[in-house]
């Protein structure tokens, strides 16, 4: 017995747009969603208190699948987000950032692995632009899954961008990445499954996450049902000189981070592990009831005492550093 094409439905994904004072990038971001090889999609373009020269470029924008809503102050990251997901129809939740590309295969291949695979997320790989829409790299060097390729035919060299089906996948359980660790690329890397972001409408600060609202969203999605990193390129980061990282675009092997920005990653460090325990704290019984008591415990166990070593060297290196100023 076979079944017929109309039982089968695919997957809706909802693809929610952040957007601050970005207005001049945006109808490019656009453009490489309409370009998507995956159909069943709708965007939400949350305008986050823009300007009114940005908010005239956004409200421009006119398209059956593409809804824009406003907000009349900017409210911060996390909270255009949760504006975004709270209108949501699609199973599966994109994060993207007005100032980035897709390319075409973005969703088919994110989709694709969560379909073969059980997780919260799947983080992808990407290249890196400029502000003139230049490609600077294809294999951005903070990746968390770098492939070395010696052999890449010249001939091949106008299709580089051609979807690529030999990626690989690596699971990263909570046990082996700690929660608070920082282990995927930037916002524009993942497609979430929705019901894996119902527990940040217990989050207590989310007027807080200006910026960095990945760290939080990510980090609650990890704890309760991990991830994956692929290493298919599906997007491009573009850097500009309103990047919160404030990184060098390229150096070589490595990517150099300010003073300040150390310091900002060690707040949010801080005052995501004090929020998450109160929150989990403060909402026990809808907790216990969600997840069981057994795994209550056991998440706010590696809450309170997990180690992020990556962090505690960072901030080792920042006091040396001022100790050897001073």
């Amino acid at each position: 017995m076979t079944l017929k094409n109309s039982i089968l439905k695919k997957p809706k994904i909802s693809i929610i747009i952040t957007c601050y004072n970005l207005g001049k990038y945006l109808p490019d971001c656009i453009s490489s969603i309409l370009q998507q090889e995956y159909t069943n999609w709708e965007a939400l373009i949350v305008n986050d208190g823009s300007d009114s020269q940005n908010s005239k470029i956004i409200n421009r924008i006119k398209h059956e699948k593409i809804k824009i809503i406003n907000s009349k102050e900017n409210q911060g990251q996390l909270c255009a987000f949760m504006k975004g997901l709270s209108q949501a129809t699609g199973e599966f939740i994109c994060m993207v950032d007005a100032d980035d590309i897709l390319l075409p295969n973005y969703l088919k291949t994110l989709l694709y692995i969560h379909l073969r695979n059980n997780v919260a997320f799947v983080s992808s790989s990407c290249g890196e632009i400029n502000q003139k829409n230049e490609v600077v790299s294809l294999n951005y060097v903070n990746n968390p899954i770098q492939e070395q390729n010696d052999e890449i035919p010249y001939s091949e060299i106008e299709n580089i961008f051609r979807a690529n089906q030999n990626f690989t996948v690596k699971y990263l359980s909570i046990k082996k990445t700690p929660f608070g660790l920082w282990e995927w690329n930037p916002s524009t890397s993942a497609m979430f499954r929705k019901s894996a972001l119902e527990i940040l409408k217990y989050y207590p600060d989310k007027s807080f996450w200006k910026t960095g609202a990945d760290k939080v969203i990510f980090s609650l999605a990890h704890l309760i049902g991990s991830s994956i990193n692929t290493s298919a390129v599906c997007y491009l980061y573009r850097h500009h000189e309103c990047n919160n990282s404030k990184t060098t675009l390229t150096t070589g092997s490595k990517k150099y981070l300010n003073e300040e920005y150390i310091n900002t990653l060690i707040n949010w460090n801080k005052k995501l592990r004090l929020d998450t325990i109160y929150m989990f704290v403060s909402h026990k019984k809808e907790f216990i009831d969600k997840f069981n008591k057994l795994n209550y415990i056991k998440m706010l166990y590696r809450i309170i005492f997990c180690v992020n070593l990556k962090i505690c060297a960072k901030v080792i290196k920042t006091f040396a550093h001022r100790l050897i100023r001073f």
